[in-house]
């Protein structure tokens, strides 16, 4: 228990979200990268198809990766943090059992995996003294059964955040259309640097069509405002992590620092509200995914000649963000109480 003490509470809320932030980034980088290239390959040819199966199922690691890389930021042994990777999955909602199989359902409800986690991590602090060398007997019952099981029945309360949020962003849905593509925009560009899941709120809603396409944009606005915005201060790898949609590397950075998500608010609004001339749609199953996923789907949904479709998509998803994130930033720099550059560093090396 001292040595939980020595740990300040943001100090142990940074630790596991960042954690949980890198696990992410590990995870889904491959399929957010490859996938979009060789995808129709693997419609045709079973070389690729199984290149591409391989790709996609880094995501579904997402709760055991997380719970492992946060004990290690705790110091923990190896039994300890496979503990806590036992309950991280279990309450994660990653896997469900439905008519007799167990199945998996992608990377489960964030903000309950990093609770369980910290649950799991307060737990075998409070433990560890009194199990001694039976604790590879106790931990794993104390986190994957007890921790898990909780966090099973808690899943359904913690999700009801993500409904929540889904059902105010459906209310969007509803206005004019100008509004609808700025307010949707801005919601997704900010929601895409959260716990919550931008592609699991979009297929859950079923935002499609128009609203679905300013959803894409708007997260797209993200991963450009914060490549902008790091690449003074990290150096060019993190940026372009950042391009590419590994902008929930900096969770942590965005819990400690909310004034974070002003910028990525303004440059969302911003890329909606042109897009609403453009008119620019997309599915609901790739809503919630910014480039380079959503300019390939938004393609399907346009008409006329190829270049004029291609330019289009160029515009508004690279250019426009790409210059209004360069505006913005230089705009914010000018207030120091909104805007440090401090806030931006990311610390890749940390262990």
């Amino acid at each position: 228990m001292n040595e939980l003490k020595k740990y300040k509470f943001s100090d142990f809320c940074n630790k596991i979200m960042s954690a949980v932030a890198m696990a992410i980034v590990v995870a889904v980088t491959p399929g957010a990268i490859i996938a979009p290239f060789i995808s129709g390959l693997a419609n045709t040819n079973s070389f690729w198809n199984t290149v591409i199966t391989a790709t996609n199922m880094g995501m579904y690691i997402v709760p055991v990766a997380a719970g492992i890389l946060a004990a290690n930021q705790f110091g923990f042994n190896m039994i300890e943090k496979a503990s806590v990777s036992i309950a991280s999955l279990v309450g994660s909602g990653a896997v469900i059992y439905l008519k007799g199989e167990w199945k998996l359902v992608g990377m489960g409800d964030l903000i309950n995996t990093i609770l369980i986690i910290a649950i799991s991590i307060v737990a075998i602090f409070l433990i560890r003294n009194y199990v001694g060398s039976f604790s590879i007997i106790w931990d794993p019952i104390v986190c994957g059964t007890i921790v898990g099981s909780f966090g099973m029945w808690s899943y359904t309360y913690v999700h009801l955040i993500s409904t929540t949020v889904g059902s105010i962003l459906n209310s969007f849905t509803r206005l004019q259309p100008t509004l609808m593509c700025t307010l949707i925009a801005m919601s997704f560009a900010v929601i895409i640097a959260t716990p919550l899941s931008t592609v699991g709120l979009a297929y859950a809603i079923g935002i499609s069509g128009l609203a679905g396409g300013a959803a894409s944009v708007g997260v797209t606005s993200c991963f450009m405002i914060v490549a902008i915005a790091t690449y003074k201060v990290n150096g060019k790898g993190v940026s372009f992590a950042m391009f590419w949609g590994s902008v929930k590397m900096m969770l942590a950075n965005f819990v400690k620092h909310p004034r974070m998500l002003l910028p990525i608010a303004i440059v969302g609004a911003i890329i909606g509200f042109v897009d609403s001339f453009l008119g620019i749609k997309n599915g609901s199953a790739y809503a919630g995914f910014g480039q380079p996923v959503g300019p390939i789907n938004s393609y399907t949904y346009m008409n006329g000649p190829d270049l004029l479709k291609i330019a289009i998509l160029i515009f508004i998803y690279f250019v426009l963000p790409i210059v209004v994130s360069i505006i913005v930033v230089h705009f914010m720099e000018k207030f120091p109480k909104l805007y440090k550059k401090s806030d931006w560093v990311v610390n890749i090396d940390e262990k």
